[in-house]
């Protein structure tokens, strides 16, 4: 049931594999594309410098999002090639590459998106490892074109693959994929009129608009100074995990463990449980999670910091790219229920739910010279949850990621510590989990992975009476 998975998890029989790339005239048109003044994103500047870091360093970036779904029958070519290319034409954020120049980034910008053209190419009869190989050589992000679209075809359906580097992505893009991509070549191979879309959101306004709301930040502000408060707090950076990790630093390569915590029933009693407690799904997890720290660790405070999209109008959930901040958590933990934490996580998160919105990076450069704060955001620990049936991505698009088998893949490559992924869709809610790849952060995850999914379904089992104790 898993639905965020290592891809070095993938397994499958032989299938002949296509992969669309853009045509020759495609690649001329991107070089040529013309300096834009709008500058990357901070979400973008930081991956773009973070993977500048790995290359020098000769260690492989955990950077594509892989999004995975079965198709019946044989594939259209030609309907799957117009799909494809009608994609990467709609949104902006695949328009345009960066360089550098001195120590800045800039931008260049595809004058006409009609010249995007993607073509296919039948590679012949691979194996899960060639395939493996293939989306590992989707090119990096300081390449215009890193991103791949493919398909596997055997004889009774083929599966659909996207690897799209993080750099142009976050978890919403499978409902750009399944509406524009799955949806609209079912409508075509099944004879139905065109598909009328909205126009979407642009990701070009978003990024110059973040920079413009940065620049005027000042550490006056009480967002700033509420995560400087917060990184003071944990010892001026960000939260660090409560048990033993074997590793000095914040940069180790990333093993993965993927579990099924709830099934749909398990997942809806978690929910009305969290609903009576005065909280939603996401303050229920957090204070499951404060609850094993205290269990596990002997830890008073709960600290950890969860990413929300920072998309805030209807058009810019139509918008493709990456639009994610973190919202700080720190809660006490002695002598308190799930109910009572349930619902001060829930009103923490509600009430600092602003502050994803000032980029930590801006953050830091503002604290820049402050003895207590370390200049770089690395390390830690993060809890995400993410809810398929939930704007953006919503029923329609959960119904049909269930009936077509979805899944999203990471790579393989650098953590900073550990990284906790909910998912919930229609087959329950599933844990990925992501720490340093040695024996002693193994063992450690192993206790708190089956402490916390313990915790998570004593809430669904409880019948929800006031003030009950885990």
């Amino acid at each position: 049931m898993a639905e965020l998975r290592p891809l070095q998890d993938w397994s499958g029989p032989p299938a002949t594999l296509t992969i669309w790339h853009p045509s020759a005239s495609s690649i001329q048109s991107a070089r040529q594309a013309p300096v834009s003044p709008v500058p990357p994103s901070y979400e973008q500047e930081q991956h773009l410098r973070a993977f500048r870091a790995c290359e020098q360093r000769h260690e492989e970036m955990a950077r594509l999002l892989i999004v995975v779904w079965d198709e019946p029958g044989r594939c259209d070519i030609r309907a799957m090639s117009h799909v494809i290319t009608a994609h990467l034409r709609r949104h902006d954020t695949y328009h345009s590459w960066f360089d550098e120049r001195g120590d800045g980034l800039v931008r260049h910008v595809l004058a006409d998106p009609a010249a995007i053209q993607m073509d296919p190419t039948t590679i012949g009869e691979v194996n899960a490892e060639d395939w493996r190989r293939y989306v590992m050589a989707t090119p990096p992000p300081f390449e215009w074109d890193c991103f791949r679209f493919g398909i596997l075809q055997r004889a009774n359906g083929f599966t659909f693959f996207a690897s799209i580097d993080h750099l142009h992505a976050d978890g919403t893009v499978i409902a750009f994929l399944m509406e524009e991509i799955h949806a609209g070549y079912r409508a075509a191979v099944d004879g139905e009129a065109s598909r009328r879309l909205a126009p979407p959101g642009r990701y070009l306004d978003y990024c110059a608009s973040q920079r413009r709301q940065a620049a005027a930040t000042t550490r006056a502000d009480p967002e700033v100074a509420e995560w400087i408060a917060f990184l003071q707090r944990n010892q001026g950076r960000m939260p660090h995990f409560p048990l033993p990790l074997g590793v000095l630093d914040d940069r180790c390569l990333a093993e993965y463990v993927c579990v099924d915590v709830l099934d749909a029933a398990g997942a809806a009693a978690f929910e009305s449980t969290c609903h009576a407690s005065g909280a939603r799904v996401v303050g229920g997890l957090l204070a499951c999670a404060a609850l094993t720290e205290r269990k596990v660790a002997g830890s008073r405070r709960y600290n950890v910091v969860t990413p929300t999209t920072t998309r805030r109008s209807p058009l810019a959930f139509r918008m493709t790219g990456w639009c994610v901040g973190v919202v700080p958590i720190d809660i006490p933990t002695e002598q308190r229920t799930f109910a009572e934490l349930a619902a001060v996580a829930q009103r923490t998160f509600d009430e600092r739910l602003g502050l994803a919105n000032v980029p930590i990076e801006r953050v830091l450069e503002l604290a820049a010279g402050m003895p207590t704060i370390r200049p770089v955001a690395t390390g830690g620990v993060m809890l995400s949850y993410m809810d398929a049936n939930l704007p953006p991505l919503g029923a329609h698009v959960a119904r049909s990621w269930h009936q077509a088998n979805g899944r999203v893949y990471i790579n393989q490559g650098m953590a900073a510590q550990v990284a906790l992924w909910f998912f919930r869709t229609q087959s329950g809610l599933t844990l990925t989990a992501a720490y340093p790849a040695n024996g002693t952060a193994r063992a450690s995850m192993r206790l708190y992975v089956e402490a916390l999914t313990s915790a998570c379904r004593e809430v669904a089992d409880l019948l929800m009476p006031a003030g009950s104790c885990l």
